[in-house]
């Protein structure tokens, strides 16, 4: 079986099947634990939009940026990137290839300059979240699932259907306007749910605190801290406990056992565990490597 280099697998809906120019691919991208991230550069536009998890992401010359799910991200051209601490995390998006050229090609609804001109206008805003309507994230959830299937499943129409959906998806993201989603007083908020969790990181949390703190019904509290961060109440915890621990093992000499308490686990054993599934290593080699790499 060939190997390709990190970040240079085929696209699962490649040129040829869409045969617009433009597009080099679109690739499904869907893990259920966490692997290594390296610095790594592609060479088209790279417009990634996530429909589940937390991907942040660190660039050679722009500030790191973290995407949640119903956001899209553009990174151009040419630019080094990788995710946050070397980390590629569990999580599912759906990535699209853009030609900052342009292109021609039988099915594209847009002309070589059109083409061209949205592709540029799509790099106005790089390597910064922006937030996506309802309805255009449905487009992209569409779009991930023929992808998934990949071509040589697809049906000439659902071929057809996928060449819709990523002119879609690229004509609206290139001109922002009534897709991208307003800020809400429900967003500030959510971010102070977010803080409570952080701040009660350290100690056993029930949910129900969390509910009785903000004063919501509970369905109604987790479907919004869903919508804004990505993710339930409950895995945002496990995530930021596990941040809480990795800044623990690289900065400190405690004890594993003693950094699995602090940071909220009942014990050891459970912390190696989750540790591993959010990050592919043990407390231990996390530590090892952290600081052989900062050295």
């Amino acid at each position: 079986m060939r190997k390709y280099a990190y970040g240079q697998q085929p696209a699962d809906i490649g040129d040829r099947a869409f045969g617009m120019g433009w597009l080099a691919g679109v690739r499904h991208l869907k893990m259920s634990s966490a692997s290594g991230s390296f610095w790594h550069v592609h060479k088209e536009i790279q417009f990634l939009y996530c429909i589940k998890g937390e991907f942040g992401y660190e660039f050679e010359s722009h500030e790191p940026s973290v995407l949640t799910a119903g956001h899209y991200i553009v990174i151009p051209p040419g630019l080094r990137h990788r995710h946050v601490q070397a980390i590629d995390p569990a999580g599912h998006r759906v990535e699209l290839f853009v030609r900052r050229a342009g292109g021609k090609g039988p099915y594209s609804p847009f002309p070589p300059s059109v083409a061209k001109s949205l592709a540029a206008a799509l790099l106005r805003a790089p390597c910064r979240p922006i937030a996506v309507s309802r309805d255009l994230g449905k487009a992209f959830l569409a779009l991930d699932s023929l992808a998934a299937r990949g071509e040589r499943a697809l049906a000439p129409a659902e071929l057809a259907l996928a060449r819709t959906l990523a002119a879609l998806a690229f004509q609206r993201c290139a001109e922002p306007g009534r897709d991208t989603a307003p800020k809400r007083q429900d967003g500030r908020l959510m971010d102070e749910a977010v803080t409570w969790l952080e701040r009660h990181a350290g100690e056993p949390v029930r949910m129900d605190r969390l509910v009785d703190y903000m004063g919501y019904s509970r369905s109604r509290l987790f479907d919004l801290f869903r919508k804004h961060t990505g993710l339930s109440p409950a895995d945002y915890l496990a995530r930021f406990r596990i941040r809480m621990a990795r800044g623990l093992l690289a900065s400190t000499d405690r004890k594993v056992s003693d950094i699995a308490r602090a940071c909220g686990f009942a014990g050891p054993q459970y912390f190696n565990a989750a540790f591993r599934r959010q990050t592919g290593d043990t407390p231990s080699g996390w530590r090892k490597r952290s600081r052989r790499d900062g050295e």
